[in-house]
């Protein structure tokens, strides 16, 4: 992994609990596969699709302004019963995959550095960040949408404890 991808990656994970993004992009099919919530249901596409887009339009709604999620399809095009407020559900053309049309959707941004997309495909990752998104797998993606985004609280020393009491060995 390069250097410049290993640090983008790190710069997303560390960043606070409160995500500032203007456009979440997420890959449909790759995010469905791997939420452990929709196991069993995978043989209902449609359904599942459904019930996918309804859990990232009630959990990740805060993360930014605009969620498209795309998944790879026959025809293309957008999927207005699937769509919500700032939500949208695309679908890739039959000569072109979800990845190809996620990543002509970052070159062509005027400010990819708003971007955040969710993928675990590794090639995907790179390429996009290389057009200046941040990235950020589906796992993590599916434990901040399951973990309320709270910030860090200090915890207050009591009287009488040391350095050694806040780091055990």
């Amino acid at each position: 992994m390069s250097a410049f991808f290993t640090a983008r990656l790190r710069h997303f994970t560390l960043q606070s609990a409160s995500m500032d993004f203007d456009w979440l992009i997420i890959d449909g099919y790759n995010l469905l596969h791997q939420d452990a919530a929709l196991e069993g249901r995978r043989d209902d596409l449609p359904t599942a699709r459904q019930r996918l887009v309804r859990r990232i339009e009630q959990s990740a709604s805060g993360m930014a302004s605009k969620i498209t999620v795309v998944f790879d399809g026959r025809e293309g095009g957008r999927d207005e019963a699937l769509d919500a407020p700032n939500l949208e559900v695309l679908f890739s053309p039959s000569n072109r995959t979800a990845d190809g049309v996620i990543e002509q959707m970052v070159h062509d941004a005027k400010n990819p550095a708003r971007i955040l997309v969710v993928t675990s495909d590794w090639i995907e990752q790179r390429l996009v960040s290389v057009f200046g998104a941040s990235v950020i797998s589906c796992r993590e993606f599916l434990l901040r949408c399951e973990t309320p985004l709270t910030p860090a609280r200090r915890q207050k020393p009591s009287k009488g404890s040391t350095l050694g009491d806040f780091f055990p060995q």
